[in-house]
C-alpha cells in the first residue's frame, strides 16, 4: 500500500510542479499588471521608468504602452491554447484565438519589443538579449502557424510549446531580477546576463527534456505539455 502511495505520489510530480510553477508565473504576471497604475500618466519612480526620464519620448514612449498591453494579452492568449485541453484542439476558438495572438505578437509585441530594446538599461548587451528574444520569438511563432497549416501537428505543438516558453521568460526575467534584488547583487553585469540566460535557459530545458523523450511511443509526449497546441 504505502509503495503504491510513493509511487502515486512520484507519477504526479510533474502536474504538481507545473501547477506550481504556473501560480507563481500568474503571480508575477499579477504584480506586473498591478505595476501599471504607475504608468498611466508615467511615475518616474516606478520601478521599470526609474532613470528613464529622458529616454521616454518619442516612438519609445508609443512602443512602451504598446508593449505592456501587447504583452500580457498574448500571455494570456497562449496561456488559454497551451491549456484548453484536446477537447478544444479542433474547436474554432483555438483557431481563432490562434491568430489573434499571432496577430498581437507580430502586429505589436514583436515590433514593440525591438524598439525598447535599444533603450534597455545596462547598455547594448542587455538590448540584444532583449532585441533576439523579440526575433526567437518570432521564428518560433512563424514555424508554429507553418506546420498549423501544414497539418503536421506534432511539429506544430514543439513550435507553439517554444513560443509559448519565450513568451513567459519574461516573468522568469521578473523572479531572478527580484532575486538578485534580495541579496543584493542587482549588478549591470547581472542585469546582463539575466537579460540572456532568463529565456535561453527555458529553450534549453525543453531541448533536454524533448530529446531525453525523444524514444516515447507516442508523438504528444514531444511537446512539454501533451495534450495543448494541436
Amino acid at each position: 500500500m504505502e509503495q503504491t502511495n510513493a509511487f502515486n505520489l512520484r507519477s504526479q510530480l510533474p502536474r504538481l510542479a507545473v501547477a506550481a510553477t504556473t501560480l507563481l508565473l500568474a503571480k508575477v504576471l499579477i504584480a506586473i499588471v498591478w505595476e501599471y497604475r504607475r504608468y498611466f500618466p508615467a511615475d518616474f519612480s516606478a520601478n521599470f521608468l526609474l532613470g528613464r526620464e529622458d529616454s521616454f519620448v518619442g516612438w519609445y514612449r508609443i512602443t512602451f504602452y504598446i508593449h505592456i498591453i501587447a504583452g500580457p494579452l498574448s500571455l494570456l492568449l497562449g496561456s488559454f491554447l497551451m491549456f484548453s485541453g484536446p477537447r478544444w484542439r479542433q474547436h474554432q476558438l483555438h483557431r481563432w484565438a490562434g491568430r489573434l495572438q499571432m496577430l498581437v505578437l507580430f502586429a505589436a509585441l514583436l515590433p514593440s519589443g525591438l524598439v525598447m530594446a535599444t533603450e534597455a538599461l545596462a547598455g547594448p548587451i542587455a538590448g540584444w538579449g532583449f532585441a533576439t528574444l523579440a526575433l526567437a520569438t518570432g521564428v518560433t511563432a512563424a514555424a508554429a502557424v507553418y506546420y498549423a497549416v501544414q497539418r503536421k501537428l506534432t511539429l506544430h505543438r514543439q513550435w507553439a510549446t517554444r513560443t509559448y516558453l519565450l513568451l513567459i521568460s519574461p516573468l522568469l526575467f521578473r523572479i531572478a531580477n527580484g532575486l538578485l534584488i534580495v541579496i543584493q547583487q542587482d549588478t549591470d553585469q547581472a542585469y546582463r546576463v539575466n537579460a540572456w540566460l532568463s529565456w535561453l535557459i527555458l529553450l534549453a530545458a525543453f531541448e533536454v527534456w524533448r530529446y531525453c523523450h525523444a524514444t516515447a511511443s507516442h508523438p504528444e509526449t514531444n511537446s512539454l505539455f501533451p495534450e495543448t497546441f494541436s
